[in-house]
C-alpha cells in the first residue's frame, strides 16, 4: 500500500514538473523590449528592398508634379478616319447600348492604337461619340450610325504627364491602383518601424522628442500659413 501511494506521488509530482507554470505561458506572449526592437528592425528591412523604390517613384513624379513647366511637351494629336460596315451598323442599331459592340470593332480595324480604356458615350444627332481615358492620352471617337463613318482623334499624353497620372492615379487600370495602395501601406509600416528604431537610441531620444515636435510644429505652420 506505501510502495502504491510512493509510486503516485512520484507520478504526480512528474507530472506537475511537465506542466507549464502560469509564469511560462505568460512568459511566451510577453514580448521583451528588446525583442520588440528587434522585430522593428527586421521588418524594416524587410519592406526596405521594396518600400524605398516605391518612395523613390513617387518622390520623384510628385517633384515633376509640382513643377510641370521643368520638362513641357504637347505630343501632336493623331486624326484619322474608318468606315464600319452595314452589318455591324444593324447590329448596333438594334442594341440598347451599342458603344461596347462599335468600340470592340472600331480597335480591332483601326490601324493605330486607340489610347485609354472607354469612359463615356452620349448619342447626339444620330451619331455616338466615345470617349477613352488612359494614363497615357485619351480619344475621342464620333460614329455616324446612318453612314458608318467613324472619325477618331486620338491625343497620347506626355511622358511626363503620364508619370503625373502614374502618381495621383489618374485614369489608371486597377492593377495600378492595387500598387498604389500596396506601396502606400509598405512604406507606412517602414515609416513607423524606422519611427520606433529612433526612439529605441537612449542617449538620443531627448533629440528624437525635440525634432518630432519642431517638425510637426512646422507642418501645422505650413498648413495655417502657406495653404491659401
Amino acid at each position: 500500500m506505501t510502495r502504491k501511494r510512493s509510486e503516485q506521488s512520484i507520478h504526480a509530482e512528474e507530472t506537475r514538473l511537465h506542466q507549464p507554470s502560469t509564469q511560462k505561458i505568460l512568459h511566451r506572449f510577453i514580448v521583451r523590449k528588446s525583442d520588440f526592437y528587434r522585430y522593428a528592425r527586421h521588418v524594416h528591412a524587410w519592406l526596405s528592398a521594396f518600400a524605398f523604390l516605391a518612395l523613390i517613384f513617387f518622390a520623384g513624379t510628385g517633384l515633376f508634379l509640382n513643377n510641370a513647366d521643368w520638362f513641357a511637351s504637347n505630343p501632336d494629336e493623331v486624326n484619322f478616319q474608318i468606315k464600319l460596315t452595314p452589318v455591324v451598323l444593324a447590329k448596333a442599331q438594334s442594341l440598347e447600348n451599342p458603344a461596347p459592340l462599335l468600340l470592340d470593332v472600331i480597335r480591332k480595324q483601326s490601324s493605330q492604337s486607340l489610347s485609354g480604356a472607354f469612359k463615356s458615350s452620349d448619342l447626339v444627332d444620330g451619331a455616338l461619340d466615345m470617349r477613352l481615358e488612359g494614363a497615357k492620352g485619351h480619344t475621342d471617337i464620333s460614329v455616324a450610325l446612318d453612314t458608318g463613318l467613324t472619325e477618331i482623334t486620338v491625343k497620347p499624353q506626355s511622358v511626363l504627364d503620364t508619370l503625373k497620372n502614374l502618381h495621383k492615379g489618374k485614369n489608371v487600370g486597377t492593377v495600378w491602383k492595387l500598387i498604389i495602395d500596396i506601396s502606400a501601406i509598405l512604406i507606412l509600416i517602414l515609416s513607423i518601424a524606422g519611427y520606433i528604431l529612433f526612439f529605441s537610441l537612449r542617449k538620443r531620444k531627448a533629440i528624437s522628442l525635440w525634432l518630432t515636435g519642431l517638425c510637426f510644429v512646422s507642418l501645422i505652420s505650413a498648413f495655417i500659413w502657406g495653404v491659401v
